[in-house]
């Protein structure tokens, strides 16, 4: 009886450093990097545990803020265009 004690002591001791040492490793790779990427104002992209530069769209096309589109059309939301569509195919 005594044996198993010991035995199941040991075990548990073992599945809790092995706990600790996965919440740590956890925090280490994710949390922390994460809290600093963002407190100087970068986006945290989890998939490669990296942090990136947000650039505005203007920075990149060098296109001034508030440039209508090059064809003069106005955007609309592919479900807004879909939309009327759809009714006129229901009519049919």
């Amino acid at each position: 009886m005594n044996k198993t004690i010991n035995r199941l002591k040991y075990i548990f001791l073992g599945l809790f450093l092995l706990g600790s040492a996965g919440v740590l490793a956890y925090h280490a790779m994710w949390v922390w990097p994460k809290e600093k990427c963002e407190a100087r104002g970068g986006a945290w992209a989890g998939k490669w545990l990296k942090c990136a530069t947000v650039y505005p769209i203007e920075t990149m096309t060098r296109r001034p803020t508030g440039t209508p589109p090059i064809n003069g059309e106005k955007v609309e939301a592919p479900a807004a265009k879909a939309a009327p569509a759809a009714a006129a195919s229901e009519k049919k």
